[in-house]
């Protein structure tokens, strides 16, 4: 009989990333921290992400890259310009 694979520990219904991610000198957020980070409306932090190619998929989750957004940010003023449009006041 083969052996299961020993499922990941869950926090609140969620992997616990911070097993994974201990040791690394990146800051990684999900959507909804990000969102809450930059103070942008969910959807605006989402194509903001996408856009700077921050997002990492660990297993079902999908985690933000800071770094990674804040250097995309840096480098494309004109697109920092339409993010701060967005934000929420």
């Amino acid at each position: 009989m083969a052996r299961r694979k020993k499922e990941p520990e869950m926090k609140h219904g969620l992997p616990d990333l911070d097993r994974y991610l201990t040791g690394r000198p990146r800051h990684f957020v999900t959507y909804v921290e990000g969102a809450g980070l930059y103070r942008l409306p969910y959807q605006a932090f989402f194509r903001l992400a996408k856009s700077a190619k921050a997002n990492l998929k660990m297993r079902h989750t999908v985690i933000i890259d800071v770094d990674i957004i804040e250097q995309y940010l840096a480098d494309n003023f004109e697109e920092t310009a339409y993010y701060d449009s967005t934000r929420e006041v």
